[in-house]
């Protein structure tokens, strides 16, 4: 629940934790009422965490096959332990593949997965194409659709694709950012998947999605490769416009990072830092 960031002024954390992800779970079924419905159907959520989301899924729809993994061990542990039998929950890497078989899920979800995906969000949507049944379903959360600015940053169609916003951000802390754009989604996602559904984010940050948008897309038939999806659209001029806003944002980030790393603290707090990663590695 910490490194969700719910419990930030919550008077009762764990209910709000439950809560939201219950939400969210209804949102999915929602989305999938007129396309087959869950019944009997594989699910996988990617990125489930210590189950927000899957907990919900599992109580409230327990005819279908529910599956989940992610990359902290200490969450796929919990849930190993104190899940319902009726699910699987499996530990991923970095970088895929999941040791699954290909074509095994009817739909894949992720919650907040690709809006923290630097380098490697082509090679993990290209897993999620492969591991869905042909005409499976991804329901993904994004950010940017939908507002205006973020953190001093501009956020607008002319001027972002996909922009990174603080990306030495540890994981404890939730990460790099990811802005994307809703041409740029179209243009580079939309190539391996049919677009259904591209729904903005509420800037109020409103439930179900707190802020976030939503992509609903089928599996297209056929291989494609990483250079194919990540490759710029041709005849697209916010291409460039992109990429300059890319560099922008870099810049300020070395410039901060730069004046905080020569900073006296941080000279002096050097081997607590160490110390600390010695730690991290032990657990």
């Amino acid at each position: 629940m910490r490194r969700v960031g719910w419990h930030v002024n919550a008077g009762h954390p764990a209910e709000v934790f439950d809560e939201r992800g219950r939400e969210q779970w209804r949102l999915i079924r929602s989305l999938l009422v007129h396309d087959g419905g869950l019944d009997g159907a594989s699910i996988l959520d990617f990125g489930c965490g210590v189950g927000r989301v899957l907990r919900h899924a599992v109580t409230e729809n327990p005819e279908a096959d529910h599956w989940g993994c992610d990359l902290d061990a200490r969450s796929v542990e919990w849930l190993q332990g104190n899940a319902s039998p009726r699910l699987h929950v499996f530990q991923s890497a970095e970088w895929p593949p999941l040791p699954r078989p290909a074509g095994q899920f009817d739909v894949i979800y992720a919650f907040s997965v690709f809006t923290h995906l630097v380098d490697s969000w082509s090679a993990w949507l290209l897993e999620m194409h492969r591991l869905l049944k042909d005409d499976g379903i991804l329901i993904a959360t994004v950010f940017g659709p939908g507002h205006d600015a973020f953190a001093g940053e501009r956020v607008a169609e002319e001027v972002i694709g996909m922009n990174v916003l603080t990306p030495s951000a540890n994981w404890d802390d939730g990460g790099p950012l990811i802005l994307h754009s809703q041409w740029w989604l179209r243009a580079h996602w939309g190539r391996a998947f049919e677009i259904l559904e591209l729904r903005a984010g509420d800037p109020a940050g409103h439930g179900p999605l707190f802020g976030q948008g939503l992509v609903m897309m089928r599996k297209r038939p056929g291989t494609f490769t990483v250079e194919q999806l990540e490759r710029a659209e041709p005849g697209e001029a916010r291409e460039l416009a992109a990429a300059r806003q890319n560099v922008a944002s870099l810049r300020r980030e070395i410039a901060v990072q730069s004046r905080y790393l020569t900073s006296r603290s941080w000279r002096l707090t050097a081997p607590l830092r160490a110390l600390g990663r010695r730690a991290r590695r032990g657990r």
